[in-house]
């Protein structure tokens, strides 16, 4: 339960309190700002071995083993490189020791919302084609070679559900909560969505990043939203793969079946845990992580645009940018 209680701030005190909530916004953009360089670089050496090496992309296994060795520098080095930098290990913000006593439940809500987010991805898909778009999905190409097939679950679901979640529920979601849960949880979310620079992924990534935020700090443990990427990643691994042992048509039945369920068991997830929300309530604040109980919360109902970090806008004036031209690029030059 919550025992920090904040009086009524001082002026120095408010000040006080914004600074540190700017200088951490400012951890979170550093952090977010050595991600796009490791990706960029990974992505120029991606490209610089393909082109020395064309040969490699018409090999399966070879081909996607060095996609996962990128993958794996551009998402771990910015969280180690973070935790040299700040001293603080990710850890140190969550836990992934069993949380609240529901926190299968709220994965079973938070899955159905994440699956509520592909729904919403599938329109804004539809909308960019009927524009003329041509926008890449990240949609796999199928294979039967078990090697790839293997590989893929590695570092499609084993991968993003340590990384993703060190770097998004763990540093940034805990950085920002000391200041506010609302705003770590919106925020998080929305870095989630632009580090994707993708426009299909963008809104689907918000949604499913700021449920799994909203999850994390419910149940004070980050094993919340591991579970569910990892969940969701395996899911489309396994769904993308089917059609190359199976007919199409079957293949399409699996998934509606695959859908239909989480959606009715994150529905009903969802409703149970409205009915004991009263029931718990006393032990609202049970969650692991310190910063949970917002101790220097800033008020931002009065002014909330000048609270935030230039250096935010900054990356996210970037990501949105770099999403622009990607989206110019696969349109028209492609």
């Amino acid at each position: 339960m919550n025992t920090y209680i904040i009086g009524t701030p001082s002026v120095n005190g408010e000040e006080s309190r914004i600074k540190g909530f700017r200088s951490a916004q400012n951890r979170v953009a550093l952090l977010m700002f050595m991600m796009l360089f490791t990706e960029f670089a990974a992505s120029a050496l991606m490209i610089a071995l393909t082109t020395v090496f064309p040969k490699m992309q018409h090999d399966a296994f070879k081909y996607e083993l060095l996609q996962a060795l990128l993958y794996l520098s551009y998402i771990a080095v910015p969280v180690f490189l973070f935790s040299i930098i700040s001293g603080k290990s990710p850890k140190k913000y969550f836990t992934v020791r069993r949380g609240r006593k529901h926190t299968v439940a709220v994965g079973f809500a938070v899955m159905g919302m994440v699956y509520f987010a592909q729904l919403v991805a599938v329109l804004v898909s539809e909308l960019f084609e009927k524009a003329g778009a041509n926008v890449d999905t990240g949609v796999l190409t199928g294979s039967a070679d078990p090697a790839v097939l293997i590989l893929r679950f590695v570092y499609l679901a084993v991968f993003p559900a340590i990384f993703e979640e060190l770097m998004t529920r763990g540093i940034i979601l805990g950085e920002l909560l000391p200041y506010g849960k609302g705003f770590a949880i919106i925020t998080s979310g929305a870095i989630f969505g632009l580090m994707h620079m993708n426009p299909i992924q963008l809104p689907f990534a918000f949604i499913a990043g700021a449920a799994m935020a909203y999850g994390v700090v419910y149940c004070g443990t980050l094993r919340v939203s591991m579970t569910v990427h990892f969940v969701n990643n395996f899911i489309s691994v396994f769904l993308t793969a089917l059609p190359q042992f199976i007919s199409e048509e079957a293949a399409l039945y699996v998934e509606a079946i695959v859908t239909v369920i989480i959606f009715i068991s994150g529905t009903c997830a969802a409703v149970w845990l409205i009915k004991h929300k009263d029931a718990d309530s006393e032990n609202s604040g049970g969650a692991l992580c310190t910063e949970c109980s917002e101790p220097y919360k800033v008020d931002l109902r009065e002014g909330a645009l000048k609270k935030i970090s230039p250096l935010l806008y900054i990356y996210a004036a970037a990501a949105i940018l770099l999403t622009v031209v990607e989206l110019i690029a696969s349109s028209v030059l492609l």
